[in-house]
């Protein structure tokens, strides 16, 4: 028996039941109620009820293939990595093109503060170098060392170091100079230490803070400090210094004058020598 039975046979037992249809109304099959009727006459738009149909899940084109997990393996020692070329890893690093990011600095992550000019600087010793084919005729006045390895004719004034291998016909003021194999003709005024080799000539003064000499002077010498003389020294001046060394072989002629103990020299040596009576 279909469910639309089951439910006409359910309506007319309810209605005989309540004395609403009589007992005849199974009698004659021709004879139908107005709720046979409706029962009867399908709906213009009820379909049929189908079954849900639920599509199953697309399967892979290809079939997957487990594979068992194990242990890591490390490398043969022989193994290397993939060249790149550097256009490669700049857009592996930036990622863009190569050609725009190149040289920019990159751009600090969202949240973090950059500052404005953050591009290192690294601060060079700028040095000055006259050639040794360069003939310089006036003065010089530079802010950087200078390398004299060829010649100059007139004063040299600079505020930092200055090394000489070549001809200078002037004076020359600056922090630390060094003489290797030089030839001056004019005095030397440094800051700091003048340094002078065994192949180097000197026409002039010198006066600096420590004086370190194996070459020819002459002139004389005024140090502030200590005053050093080689082996192969050989001055013709008057030397005055806080303190001197003189190895053997070096030669002076002139006066000596150390002033170290100047300040003092009335408290080392009492003014007669009284003997008691």
């Amino acid at each position: 028996m279909s469910l639309k039975d089951n439910f006409n046979q359910a309506v007319k037992e309810l209605l005989k039941r309540d004395g609403l249809v009589g007992d005849n109304l199974n009698k004659n099959a021709k004879e139908k109620t107005e709720l046979d009727r409706y029962l009867d006459t399908p709906s213009a738009n009820s379909e049929p009820i189908k079954p849900a149909h639920i599509e199953p899940p697309p399967m892979p084109a290809t079939p997957m293939s487990v594979r068992p997990i194990s242990a890591p393996q490390t490398p043969p020692p022989t193994a290397q990595r993939p060249t790149q070329t550097p256009s490669q890893s700049l857009n592996d690093f930036t990622g863009g093109s190569a050609a725009q990011t190149y040289g920019a600095r990159p751009s600090a992550p969202m949240g973090v503060s950059q500052p404005m000019d953050s591009t290192p600087y690294f601060e060079t010793e700028e040095t000055t170098v006259i050639s040794r084919n360069t003939v310089v005729d006036g003065n010089i006045k530079s802010f950087a060392n200078v390398n004299i390895e060829g010649s100059v004719k007139g004063n040299v004034q600079i505020t930092k170091n200055a090394s000489l291998s070549g001809k200078v016909v002037g004076d020359l003021e600056c922090n630390n100079a060094t003489m290797l194999g030089s030839s001056m003709q004019g005095n030397v005024a440094s800051k700091g230490q003048v340094k002078m080799d065994r192949d180097s000539v000197m026409l002039g003064d010198i006066n600096a803070q420590y004086l370190d000499l194996n070459g020819k002077v002459r002139g004389n010498i005024d140090i502030s400090g200590k005053a050093e003389f080689k082996t192969d020294a050989i001055i013709f001046g008057n030397i005055n210094a806080s303190t001197i060394t003189v190895l053997d072989g070096a030669t002076i002629q002139g006066f000596v004058n150390t002033t170290f103990l100047q300040e003092s020299a009335t408290n080392i040596f009492p003014e007669t020598i009284v003997i008691a009576e």
